[in-house]
């Protein structure tokens, strides 16, 4: 069972790489930021997957006029994440559409990349969906064990907690609500057996975005 954590969202963003250490010139000092490796984020149509990668570019997210993904896009040049002064350089995002044709695409990135991030739309529950996401996951899982990395783990976004039955429940409760809904019950079944996390997080309000981002950042370098 995957430990659990609701979180909000949002990248911190301190562009700044350099701190002055005392000394008798009061020489400014660069310091590195701490690497914390390549990102692969996937997840279906409209499970926020462009808001999220958006928000960590520090690109600028109209949630009323959404653009969907029609092409793989690599991006290296990504604005630190600053938590509690100390600066996180994400090394990669890799942006491509959530269709069934590309979850090929997507199980080589989760074999590649050091971090995996599964987003699904917690407003849409139906039957059909959640069988989708399933069977993503349960790929996602094939593809970490081949991996041959014991260590990597699966992180799962349930983004739209604003549009969802949950909009009104504090967010700090809804990982727990969640793990007694049959069918979140059912998808949990099918991660069994790897490490990872879930989170519950609304993209598009910036506050709840940082302390998502901040609570991601924290447990990839655990």
């Amino acid at each position: 069972m995957l430990p659990f954590i609701a979180v909000g969202l949002v990248a911190g963003v301190g562009i700044a790489i350099y701190k002055k250490y005392n000394n008798p010139k009061g020489k400014v000092v660069p310091v590195a930021a701490i690497s914390i490796g390549k990102f692969a984020i996937w997840g279906r149509p409209n499970a926020g997957k462009t808001t999220f990668i958006n928000r960590l570019l520090r690109k600028t997210t109209d949630s009323q006029r959404k653009e969907a993904t029609t092409a793989k896009t690599v991006y290296k040049v990504i604005p630190f994440v600053k938590i509690a002064g100390a600066d996180y350089k994400i090394n990669e995002i890799v942006d491509m559409p959530g269709t069934q044709d590309r979850r090929g695409d997507w199980l080589e990135l989760v074999k590649s990349h050091e971090h995996v991030f599964y987003l699904l739309n917690l407003a849409r529950t139906d039957s059909s969906y959640m069988a989708e996401v399933r069977k993503d996951l349960l790929e996602t899982v094939r593809a970490l064990r081949a991996s041959g990395k014991s260590i990597k783990r699966i992180n799962i976004i349930a983004s739209h907690v604003d549009e969802s039955s949950w909009k009104n429940i504090n967010p700090a409760e809804i990982n727990n609500i969640l793990q007694n809904d049959d069918d979140f019950r059912k998808l949990y079944e099918t991660i069994d057996g790897v490490a990872g996390y879930v989170y519950a997080a609304n993209l598009t309000d910036i506050e709840n975005f940082q302390r998502l981002i901040e609570s991601v950042v924290k447990d990839v370098i655990a």
